[in-house]
This record gives structure tokens, C-alpha cells and sequence, in this order.
């Protein structure tokens, strides 16, 4: 297990702790065995609450490697505070920065590993870590207050990362957060240097999968791109030029799945992404 990923498991467990400074004496003494671990599933339990009210999915390419950028907005439509611990994705040595944006404030809580901010967002707010003490406890709280969300209250968590491209024939591969939801899309990219299309399966598909592109003009194109990860992933396909992404955005792009139990067809939805816009796909609930 990553550095990385230990760090995210202690936030939850950060969080709880705490918590326990705003409980009375009373209620503080002599605690059962137990409680910690009641704690840990109660707020577990209490993030299956939360509403997903949309989802954001950006990718950029930078030579072989691909910046990709997933956001979700969640809101807390229960009567209790919720923990977003549970709805954070899983990071590693690639994941440059998570963020919670919530209430006008930006917190990315890996910067408390480097204790600086992210450069692209001057109001993201760092976390600098220090060893033992006073300093140590009040990262804790400001870790604890990003993740606690109030009844009514929104939030967004937003994952970013830079991750190489696996070559595969005439397409790319490209590994997606375990625990983030990205909606089956065919995404149309008209990159300033680079014209791609990145498409997203279901994350049910399974199988021997195959792409069907049908532009508005000229003639069909299948891609076969072989056995399916168990893993989310996305699959980029490189486009000749601006025309290729106009046709292919008039036309349809449809993907098959072969497995033992059968076949599954779909044509997927489609986004085109201007190289002016950082948003490339959103989805709401």
C-alpha cells in the first residue's frame, strides 16, 4: 500500500479523533472497547446518505502522459453530519492533488505532504505537517472540518492526476479512480496540439470489447480493443483533425462487450470539449 493511499485511510480516522474533543468528560469516560470501530461504520454508513448531484471528467494530453481531472458534487440530504472520508478515491504516487471544495474554500489534503498549494489554484489551501505538538492537531482539525458536511450543505471532491498512456494496437489505455464515478461516455477532444476521443465503458462491462465509430461522413471504423480490465478504465483513440471530431460528434459511437453470458450493445453518449474549456463532461443526477 502507497504512502499515499495510508495517508487517505488516517483521514477518517483522523477525523473521528477529533471529534471525540467535543464530547464531554462524562460521556468520554471509560469508553467501551468497541467504540472506535462503532464510530468508523456509523460514519460509513452515514456518507451512503449523501446525494450525487453531478459529475465531472477532464482529460488533457501532454505528450505520452494524460492530465485527468474527476470532480463530484455531493449533497448531505440527512438530518446528521456527514463524513465525505468514505467518498474519497483511491490515490497514489501518480495523484497529484485532492481537494474539498466546500463552502467558498478549496482544501487539497495532499498538500500536507508538501506543504505547498497547488499552482494552478492560488486558493487552494496547503496543509504543512509538522511532527508533534500543537501544529500537528490543528492539521487534524482542518482535515476534519473539510470532510464533515452539514445537513443541506454541498460539496465537491475533485481528484487529479497524471497518468501514462498504455499502448494497445491503434488506441491508449488510461487508468480511472477506483471509487469515483465517471458515467459511460464517448468524450470528443479538440486539443490545441492533439484531436482524441476517450471513451468510457459502463464499469459493468466485461468481456471482449469492440468500438464502432460512424461519422456523420466517410466511411465506419471498428477498433477492436480486446479483453476488458477488471479495473475502470478508459480507452483513447487518436483523431486525424478537427473534421474527424465534428463528424464523429454528428454521427454515433457505439461499443460492444462479448462475455460468456452474453452480449451487450450500447451507443454511447457523446461530449465534445472545445480546447477552450476545462469542463469536458458533466453529468447530473
Amino acid at each position: 500500500m502507497s504512502a499515499l493511499q495510508v495517508l487517505i485511510d488516517g483521514f477518517l480516522t483522523a477525523a473521528e479523533l477529533v471529534a471525540l474533543l467535543f464530547v464531554s468528560p462524562a460521556l468520554a469516560a471509560e469508553p467501551p472497547q468497541h467504540a472506535p470501530t462503532v464510530q468508523v461504520a456509523a460514519s460509513r454508513n452515514n456518507a451512503r446518505s449523501l446525494q450525487l448531484l453531478s459529475s465531472s471528467f477532464d482529460v488533457r494530453l501532454l505528450g505520452s502522459l494524460a492530465d485527468v481531472r474527476v470532480s463530484q458534487q455531493f449533497r448531505n440530504d440527512s438530518g446528521d453530519t456527514v463524513n465525505l472520508a468514505a467518498r474519497l478515491p483511491a490515490v497514489d504516487e501518480l495523484t497529484d492533488a485532492l481537494r474539498i471544495h466546500r463552502s467558498g474554500r478549496i482544501v487539497d489534503l495532499l498538500g500536507i505532504d508538501s506543504g505547498c498549494g497547488d499552482e494552478e489554484n492560488d486558493e487552494a489551501e496547503p496543509l504543512q505537517a509538522h511532527a508533534t505538538g500543537h501544529a500537528q492537531i490543528s492539521i487534524d482539525e482542518v482535515i476534519a472540518d473539510a470532510l464533515q458536511l452539514a445537513p443541506g450543505e454541498s460539496a465537491s471532491i475533485e481528484w487529479i492526476a497524471t497518468q501514462a498512456l498504455a499502448r494497445t494496437g491503434a488506441t491508449y489505455r488510461l487508468a480511472l479512480p477506483a471509487h469515483a464515478v465517471v458515467e459511460a461516455q464517448a468524450l470528443l477532444v479538440d486539443q490545441s496540439d492533439a484531436r482524441f476521443l476517450v471513451v468510457v465503458p459502463h464499469r459493468a462491462a466485461r468481456g471482449i470489447a469492440r468500438l464502432t465509430l460512424r461519422p456523420d461522413r466517410g466511411a465506419t471504423e471498428i477498433i477492436e480493443l480486446g479483453q476488458m480490465s477488471a479495473a475502470l478504465t478508459a480507452y483513447i483513440v487518436p483523431l486525424a483533425d478537427s473534421a474527424a471530431v465534428k463528424a464523429l460528434a454528428s454521427g454515433a459511437i457505439e461499443l460492444e462487450t462479448r462475455a460468456d453470458d452474453g452480449i451487450v450493445w450500447s451507443t454511447l453518449p457523446t461530449h465534445v470539449r472545445p480546447d477552450a474549456s476545462l469542463a469536458l463532461a458533466r453529468t447530473s443526477k
